[in-house]
């Protein structure tokens, strides 16, 4: 995923310190999934689940979780 295009809705400059380190970590986890998984992301918008965790609605955990149905749901 590239973190300059697209990256966030709001864009970069916009994200809290906060915001911007679960973003880095949804990305690197997203990235695992992704090439677990077989499936090409271009953007982490892709996978709605990464959003939420940048946006602290989920736990690292739950992200795994739904972000990896998410990417395997987009495989079939």
């Amino acid at each position: 995923m590239n973190s300059q295009t697209g990256v966030y809705l709001r864009g970069m400059e916009h994200l809290s310190p906060d915001e911007r380190h679960r973003l880095r970590r949804a990305e690197q986890i997203c990235d695992q999934i992704a090439d677990e998984a077989a499936v090409k992301l271009d953007a982490i918008e892709e996978a709605p689940a990464c959003l939420e965790y940048v946006h602290g609605h989920l736990d690292e955990a739950n992200l795994w979780e739904r972000a990896s149905a998410e990417l395997k749901q987009r495989r079939s």
